[in-house]
């Protein structure tokens, strides 16, 4: 029953994406939502933009929007590249938000990932079982990484008080029956603390992720999945 209590405490941390709770992504006067970002360097100048279709949660729900990018050309060599948003992982059309929250809601369950409750009745259908066991698979080659970005991103916005403060009562494993393989690793670790230090600190699951996200991009190393 206990585990339950804090399974509903981070339902109500993650029904939210950036896009409904930031101004990532404002609305530009033609409409668009456009994420402009930084530009790489000055010999980089503005390139159009384009489109990037992410599923996200808004109020608990899923739902599809369409972002455009802002795409950067350098002057002598023509070269592109572009700004990618906070949630945006390559090759998924999914945000951050919804694949931490899948990958959490089976780690922190004691069925299996045909079996198991996700944490929001929005991903009941979607993403698939299968797409999440790929998602699980990808996310452990980079547990590491990932956790310690995440411990961190809870650790600067706790300051001053110990992040012991906001994680209550350390990480008990539930009855582990179907847990994935590696339940008690540092990838599920790291997501403990995300969405315990969400609720303590009542913040949206989204933001603390983009948070630790950025520390992630500067330091070039790997993010999630």
């Amino acid at each position: 029953m206990a585990w339950e209590a804090h399974r509903a405490a981070w339902e109500l941390v993650a029904r939210e994406g950036l896009s409904s709770v930031t101004d990532f992504y404002p609305e530009e006067p033609d409409g668009r939502r456009v994420f402009r970002g930084e530009r790489p360097g000055p010999e980089w100048v503005g390139h159009g933009t384009f489109v990037r279709m992410l599923w996200t949660l808004v109020r608990g729900s899923l739902c599809q929007i369409t972002v455009h990018k802002q795409r950067w050309r350098h002057r002598e060599t023509g070269a592109t590249c572009h700004s990618r948003p906070p949630d945006d992982l390559a090759s998924v059309w999914f945000c951050s938000l919804v694949v931490a929250t899948a990958l959490w809601g089976w780690l922190s369950s004691e069925d299996g990932l045909h079996t198991h409750e996700p944490l929001l009745p929005a991903l009941s259908e979607s993403p698939s079982p299968r797409t999440v066991q790929r998602w699980m698979a990808r996310a452990r080659q980079h547990a590491d990484e990932t956790a310690t970005a995440l411990r961190r991103a809870v650790r600067e916005r706790s300051e001053p008080r110990p992040r012991e403060f906001f994680v209550r009562g350390g990480l008990s494993p539930p009855g582990g029956r179907g847990a994935a393989p590696g339940a008690g690793t540092s990838l599920r670790q790291g997501l403990f603390h995300l969405f315990e230090g969400s609720h303590s600190l009542d913040m949206h699951v989204s933001v603390l992720l983009a948070e630790a996200r950025g520390r992630q991009h500067e330091r070039k190393t790997a993010w999630l999945i």
